[in-house]
């Protein structure tokens, strides 16, 4: 065992151990959260890096075709900038009356956009969905809305062959590289974060585009990764009207000092100076959130993520918003547990 003064992560449990946020909510009545909204607000978006600007064609392209009962899925791809294209999975509901909500739905991190929207090659892919009740694009397309399972940039077919770059390196849970593609893009300066809001942006601006969506009614759902991405874009693009953060929202102070288990696709470089998930989530207010925990959650404690969410009630108080915030604890571990969600989606969306 690593001596504790010789060893790296006790340095920063350290660190972290004694970090004051210098931004962190501490305001009592409507004026004081409005200057900190203004404030915090402008420092999130200096730390989530220049998010590009969505001014490609999206240039949309239907590369398969499945008929279910309920509903038509369809592969599509779809352009992010003039270097990369998104492939991703849109659900069209038969008997939603139209034009309908609509909601992105971001994968967590493993296989990519397959999870989300259900999809399973073999028993093993489909046990893996089950464990975690992974197909919340599909369930929520059984339900009526429009849903988009997009790849996130280092996932699924966005995943560079290992045999060819990155050093030949093997890691687990598949092949994503969220760590070389975080240090790659600080080289010049580019959080990797930023361009994962930026990729969600676009798959809003082509929800957006299609005759069977209300555009006005966007939502955002995800587990684990994909919370972070929901909670993350939600921040940062109005255009997101309800979001849904499942087995992700914690501390950054909290959930990376027990084992280090932390990614490139979550970090917001320099961020935990100035506030934590609990301010990022303020940033929704007022727009209607939706926060999942597990009690037995192996990755983010449940009382760090407990005690981040009363901050956020306050914000949510003083912006008048405290009825468009709901939580569920529920006896499980790192899932989407779907209960209650889906009501507060048919209420608020």
């Amino acid at each position: 065992m690593t001596a504790r003064e010789y060893s790296c992560f006790a340095y920063w449990q350290g660190r972290y151990g004694g970090l004051a946020p210098r931004m962190a909510f501490t305001a009592t009545d409507p004026d004081g959260y409005a200057r900190w909204r203004q404030a915090f607000g402008a420092k999130y978006e200096e730390c989530l890096g220049e998010v590009p600007q969505g001014t490609e064609p999206l240039d949309v392209a239907v590369v398969e075709e499945v008929e279910q009962p309920e509903y038509i899925r369809r592969k599509v791809v779809y352009s992010a900038d003039r270097l990369s294209r998104i492939p991703a999975y849109l659900f069209l509901p038969r008997n939603a009356p139209r034009p309908a909500p609509a909601i992105i739905c971001p994968h967590g991190h493993g296989r990519g956009k397959v999870d989300p929207a259900g999809v399973a090659a073999t028993e093993s892919d489909a046990a893996h969905i089950r464990a975690y009740n992974y197909d919340y694009a599909e369930q929520f397309a059984r339900r009526g809305y429009v849903t988009l399972a997009p790849d996130a940039r280092c996932f699924g077919e966005r995943t560079d062959d290992p045999a060819e770059v990155y050093g030949h390196m093997q890691i687990r849970e598949g092949d994503h590289w969220c760590d070389v593609n975080f240090v790659l893009g600080m080289l010049i300066g580019v959080p990797l974060l930023g361009l994962h809001v930026f990729d969600i942006g676009r798959g809003i601006d082509l929800l957006q585009g299609l005759q069977e969506v209300d555009g006005r009614r966007i939502g955002a759902v995800g587990l684990s990764f994909g919370g972070a991405l929901t909670l993350f874009s939600a921040a940062h693009d109005p255009r997101i009207k309800v979001a849904g953060v499942s087995g992700y929202f914690n501390s950054w102070r909290a959930y990376p000092m027990i084992d280090g288990e932390l990614c490139g696709s979550e970090v917001i470089p320099g961020l935990l100076r100035y506030g934590d998930h609990a301010e990022v989530a303020g940033l929704i207010a007022p727009r209607p959130l939706f926060v999942e925990f597990g009690t037995r959650d192996p990755l983010f404690p449940v009382q760090a993520g407990l005690a981040a969410f009363e901050t956020v009630r306050k914000i949510y108080a003083l912006a008048g918003a405290a009825d468009r915030l709901e939580s569920e604890v529920f006896p499980g571990a790192h899932e989407f547990r779907g209960n209650r969600i889906f009501e507060f989606f048919a209420r608020w969306l």
